[in-house]
């Protein structure tokens, strides 16, 4: 999980210290959402969805609607 957090959302450059447990359960959330939306390019889609909230909210739409989460 670490590389993922690493490569894909830059864990290790973040400056944040207030919080940085919080951050660190949010991006683990993320990337278990879309690993279960069977996504492989993990740093691409959260770039493709960083400014595009419909897109965002249609990954977690399919989880809810497939796996019945949330």
């Amino acid at each position: 999980m670490h590389v993922y957090k690493d490569c894909a959302l830059y864990e290790d450059k973040c400056k944040v210290h207030k919080g940085a447990f919080a951050l660190s359960v949010l991006r683990s959330f993320v990337i278990n959402i879309l690993h279960l939306n069977q996504i492989k390019n993990i740093a691409g889609k959260v770039v493709d969805a960083t400014y595009d909230l419909a897109e965002a909210l249609s990954l977690l739409s399919m989880v809810r609607l497939r796996y019945g989460f949330i």
